[in-house]
């Protein structure tokens, strides 16, 4: 029967392209195995003479190969076994023989060929080995890198929740101290409010149960013969003469102490005035009680520096009296 083949030229299928990157000994032995398979003569069973156009799988049949391993040899990818190659240069070489023609290669030449390409694949492997080193070193030491930014991640999340925890007890606190100074202004008003009704001559009304200790009452004109006044006289004089002593013995600023010194002459009675002065010579502030004799002899009116002095007699300090009227008298020299 007749042997019916492709209208494709004859072993077209052996002339494989060569990708780029492949190295010069790969492709001048790949060649050279292309130009011995196009000699190789395959006749089909039953036909009386070989044909003219082969294919790859019969090529390889003859040659004992794969026709996958076959196709690789030939485009350079897979470097064949050195029996392989002589096994096609046997057949390749008969069958030229059978058509004179010259094959144009010895096996030696095609062997060391073969030699180099395996060594130039050696090589090859061994640059590859080594870039895989190298790269794999790099990976580690990126990885490494990757667990010490982790790390350094997880340290800075937790100092940045310690630091929110933070904020939010110092927000907490900030408004308990925002309500407590409410409740202070509130206080402070009230406060006001009860020293403009003293001054002006009114009962004050009661101070709010807060559980504080009521403050001492304020200076208001004092009337002849009031007993209950004279009394409220002695503790007002009191209570400025210990806090007088208590900034000085608490090393305050000599401002704060003048500063209340001024409020006691401006708002102090002349009788109030002598019982402080009294109460500070006892306790041995002389010089709170000559910066006071200075500030009122400055400040006050003649009528009420007499009427100061007048009071300190009475009460036994002939000295401040003198002081005080002699103070007037050099602030009032022309």
């Amino acid at each position: 029967m007749p042997y019916s083949r492709t209208s494709r030229p004859p072993y077209a299928w052996a002339k494989k392209p060569f990708e780029s990157d492949l190295s010069p000994a790969r492709r001048e032995l790949a060649a050279a195995l292309q130009s011995l398979c196009a000699l190789v003569l395959i006749t089909p069973d039953g036909a009386d003479a070989p044909t003219p156009n082969p294919t790859q799988g019969e090529v390889a049949n003859r040659l004992a190969m794969s026709e996958s391993a076959l196709s690789r040899a030939l485009s350079g990818k897979v470097l064949p076994v050195r029996r392989s190659v002589e096994v096609l240069f046997e057949a390749a070489s008969t069958d030229a023989s059978k058509q004179g023609i010259e094959i144009g290669i010895t096996l030696a030449d095609l062997c060391q060929l073969h030699k180099e390409a395996a060594d130039q694949n050696g090589i090859t492997a061994t640059r590859l080995s080594t870039d895989l080193e190298s790269t794999s070193r790099q990976l580690n030491a990126a990885l490494d890198e990757n667990a010490q930014l982790s790390s350094a991640c997880t340290e800075l999340r937790a100092q940045h929740d310690k630091l929110r925890q933070q904020a939010s007890l110092k927000a907490a606190r900030l408004r308990s101290l925002q309500r407590k100074y409410a409740v202070l202004r509130r206080k402070a008003a009230s406060l006001q409010k009860r020293v403009s009704l003293l001054e002006a001559g009114s009962p004050a009304p009661p101070a709010p149960s807060s559980g504080t200790p009521a403050a001492a009452p304020l200076p208001v004109p004092r009337q002849a013969g009031d007993r209950q006044r004279t009394e409220l006289d002695t503790a007002a004089a009191r209570h400025v003469a210990g806090r007088a002593e208590a900034l000085c013995d608490g090393g305050r600023q000599a401002d704060e102490v003048l500063a209340l010194l001024r409020h006691t002459t401006d708002a102090y009675s002349p009788a109030e005035t002598a019982l402080l002065v009294v109460l500070l010579t006892q306790h041995g502030q002389r010089d709170l009680v000559r910066d006071l004799l200075h500030i009122y002899g400055r400040d006050k009116p003649d009528r009420e520096v007499l009427r100061t002095a007048l009071e300190l007699l009475r009460s036994g300090a002939p000295a401040s009296a003198e002081a005080l009227i002699l103070t007037a008298a050099e602030m009032r020299r022309p």
